[in-house]
Parts: C-alpha cells; sequence; structure tokens
C-alpha cells in the first residue's frame, strides 16, 4: 500500500512516518511525506495513494481544503490535528478517524487499524486475548502487553504493568493472532514494537532489547538489522 503524509512540522512529520512504517510493516510499498497543499495534492493526482495522514495548519493554509480539490480521489484521510474543534467539519468530507494532537502511539495505532479492517476486514486482528490470571481467565487487551515468551506448548505473556499470564496457545500460532506492529525477536520470543527502548550489542554478536517494561530480552542474529532499523526510525 501507499501512504502519504502531509504535515508541515517536520518532528511530527518523522514521528508520524515512524508508526506508519511500524504498523504496516512489509505491506507498505511506498511513504510520502509533504508540506504544503499543492505538493500533496499533485501527488495524490499521480501516486495512487490509498492512506492520506492530513494536518490541517499548513503554512497557513487549510488542509481541508485539499479534500476539496481532489474531489472524489479513492483514498483514505485520518486527520492528526491540534484543532480538535474542527473535527465535526472533518466528517462532512468523510474522514476515516480524527486524531487531536498531541497524539499517543496507542491513539494513531488505533486510528490505523481501523483503516486496515476497514481496507482488508481479513487482515483484522482481536483487540483482546482470553489468558488465564491467578487460576482463572480473563481477558487483556492486546495494546497492554508487553512481550510473548515461549513456555513450551503455552505462551507467557508479560504485560506492560509487568503482570504475567498465560495463553494456551504456543508462541507460533499466538504470533498469527497479534498485529503487525509485534515483531518475532527470537524463536522464543514476541515484542509488542511500539515498546522498544534499548538495542544491547554484546561480545560474539549477542544481542538483546529492552522495552519500557522488560530488560535483557533475547534477538536472534537475524532479527538483529530489522530492529535496528526500528529504533532509528
Amino acid at each position: 500500500m501507499k501512504v502519504l503524509i502531509l504535515e508541515d512540522e517536520p518532528l511530527i512529520a518523522q514521528g508520524l512516518a515512524r508508526e506508519v512504517r511500524a504498523h504496516f510493516g512489509t505491506r507498505l510499498a511506498a511513504l510520502a511525506l509533504h508540506d504544503t497543499v499543492e505538493q500533496a495534492l499533485a501527488a495524490l493526482r499521480h501516486g495512487d495513494y490509498e492512506l492520506l495522514l492530513l494536518d490541517l495548519h499548513l503554512h497557513g493554509a487549510d488542509g481541508y481544503d485539499l479534500l476539496r480539490l481532489a474531489g472524489n480521489a479513492a483514498f483514505q484521510t485520518i486527520v492528526v490535528s491540534a484543532h480538535a474543534e474542527r473535527s465535526i467539519t472533518a466528517f462532512d468530507f468523510g474522514v476515516l478517524d480524527f486524531v487531536a494532537k498531541p497524539f499517543s502511539r496507542e491513539r494513531l495505532h488505533k486510528a490505523l487499524q481501523r483503516y486496515t479492517e476497514r481496507a482488508d476486514p481479513a487482515a483484522a486482528r482481536p483487540a483482546s486475548l482470553a489468558v488465564k490470571k491467578r487460576g482463572a481467565l480473563e481477558w487483556i487487551a492486546v495494546a497492554e502487553i508487553d512481550h510473548v515468551q515461549a513456555d513450551g506448548h503455552y505462551s507467557n505473556i508479560v504485560l506492560r504493568s509487568g503482570e504475567q499470564c498465560f495463553h494456551d496457545l504456543a508462541i507460533d500460532k499466538l504470533m498469527a493472532l497479534l498485529p503487525p506492529h509485534f515483531l518475532r525477536v527470537h524463536r522464543s520470543y514476541i515484542v509488542n514494537s511500539l515498546g522498544f527502548k534499548r538495542l544491547h550489542i554484546g561480545a560474539g554478536g549477542k544481542y538483546a532489547l529492552d522495552t519500557q517494561t522488560s530488560t535483557g530480552i533475547p534477538v536472534s542474529r537475524s532479527s538483529y538489522p530489522l530492529l535496528k532499523q526500528r529504533l532509528l526510525g
């Protein structure tokens, strides 16, 4: 797929681009960043983009002007703006979602997942999982998972809170249920890439990953290049 970001603040544009790459992974065929309505309009008319992330105040111009000028062009739009009071107007244009600045990773990825589910219902993933906690069956939000460790025919799930629980599926089958930003970093570990913090390079080609919650998660040599790219943005 192809995504265009229209944002005139470079740091925000880079942050949006990083999260778009994390969400879509290998499905992302092209990603363009522009900071004026004119540039973005030309790109949309000639580039077959499927998703637009749109700021509203662009060097004094109105982002909604782009939607007016684009007419019936076949792309979906997620508005990312500090002007939440303009959200009603957004939906007059058939906008998919309105994400208020300053945005969290979780909120932005929720909007991107909404696009994913609309574009390809077969690609949808569950928002929660049934797990064993404290001797009972409970539901946990997938967004709260920090990482998963293989445990024989089961999986040990570590939440962002540090709490642990077990899932009846083996790690290979559980991986198929998780969203694209969950990465297999080792044959025994899956990590939520939204929580990446630090990648350690040890002697003898050994690597380990720290998240916001956990430290020293083993990383295989084959996974190291992708993780390095993600952390560098």
